[in-house]
């Protein structure tokens, strides 16, 4: 994230039809050109809910060994970390688990994506949104008493060359007090010693950097869109006004700060709609650069699907009138959707939710 961030409003869109490797998206001919600016902004409810987020984006670019992010937490959390090696020497980032009690514990990590290295920052950020939303891995992390451990083996395996970049998220659940510590170091380091002596790294001048009270937020509207009454409206999603970014506390050090992006944080997305008609559901990006995915639930009884936003290329929002959208397919007004989207890292925001009639 970082410079990446950029939080610009085009002040025009062309809606113009993309192709998608989505099942209805040869339906989508309907798409008028419109000026963004004058589409009607949905309202929306937000109430920021779950557990707890540790956010490790600072320094974005490492450039010495040292601790990255650390701060103790139970129950819910989600570790979100995002960080470039900017030494001249192979490195690895790994995040460490404690065990703060005198009794062993397991720790049940219900969905992780792991992605890089690479210098394609873009890619790294879409793949890590794909593979957590995707939501397929689970495992345990076993500590016995004051224990400290890696929380995936596969960290130890990155080689991280300079300039590349790696992502994790993990999100997992302890029942008692555990520290977790996400660092840098020498790949033939180990992790456990390292910690021993290892100093917390400063935060660069973006500090992106965290422990977020609610990992989540859900969005909602008290009334129902009706596609033939209200035509095409747009729900702004991480701009820092219409929907604001999250403050939280620096535990390495007790300062404010905010996450201006809201890197980490998943929204769940539920806009009730009315009819025995179908709506549309697009992606727009507003801030330039983008690439990452979505989660899409169209029935309680169906499993997500996930979405890449853009499917059919690597990323997009090039142009600076932003005049590019990712297609998330047709679906029928009489079942509830609910969608999931979280800021992809590398990529620019914000974003709009775009709801359309089906002509």
């Amino acid at each position: 994230m970082g410079f990446f961030v950029k939080v610009v409003l085009a002040l025009f869109i062309s809606m113009t039809c993309i192709s998608s490797t989505f099942a209805e998206a040869s339906q989508h001919k309907n798409v008028k050109r419109v000026d963004i600016v004058n589409v009607n902004e949905w309202e929306v409810s937000s109430a920021d809910t779950g557990g707890t987020l540790l956010f490790s984006d600072s320094p974005e670019e490492a450039k010495e060994d040292g601790i990255l992010y650390t701060d103790k937490v139970e129950g819910k959390t989600r570790l979100f970390y995002y960080h470039t090696n900017a030494t001249n020497k192979p490195k690895k980032v790994v995040a460490v688990m404690e065990n703060l009690t005198d009794d062993k514990v397991s720790i049940v990590v219900n969905r992780y994506a792991l992605t890089g290295p690479s210098k394609d920052y873009l890619y790294v950020g879409k793949t890590a949104q794909k593979d957590f939303f995707d939501g397929k891995y689970m495992t345990y992390v076993h500590l016995k008493a004051n224990q400290s451990k890696v929380i995936h083996p596969m960290m130890e395996q990155q080689k991280i060359d300079k300039d590349e970049l790696v992502n994790g998220i993990f999100e997992f659940e302890a029942k008692t007090p555990v520290k977790v510590t996400v660092a840098i170091m020498p790949m033939n380091a180990d992790p456990i010693e390292f910690l021993k002596t290892a100093k917390v790294l400063p935060r660069d001048k973006h500090g992106l950097r965290g422990t977020f009270t609610g990992m989540d937020r859900v969005i909602k509207s008290e009334r129902e869109y009706d596609p033939k009454k209200d035509g095409i409206v747009s729900i702004t999603l991480a701009d820092g006004k219409i929907d604001q970014y999250r403050t939280g506390i620096d535990a390495t050090d007790g300062s404010i700060t905010e996450n201006y992006g809201n890197y980490g944080i998943l929204y769940k997305i539920n806009i009730p709609t009315k009819g025995r008609a179908s709506t549309n559901y697009y992606l727009c990006p507003r801030g330039g650069v983008y690439a990452g995915a979505i989660g899409v639930k169209d029935n309680v009884f169906n499993d997500m699907t996930v979405i890449e936003t853009p499917s059919e290329k690597p990323f997009f929002g090039t142009e600076k009138k932003v005049d590019e959208i990712a297609y998330l397919g047709k679906y029928e007004n009489r079942h509830p959707l609910w969608i999931e989207f979280s800021p992809p890292g590398a990529s620019n925001l914000p974003v709009k939710l775009i709801l359309a009639p089906v002509e």
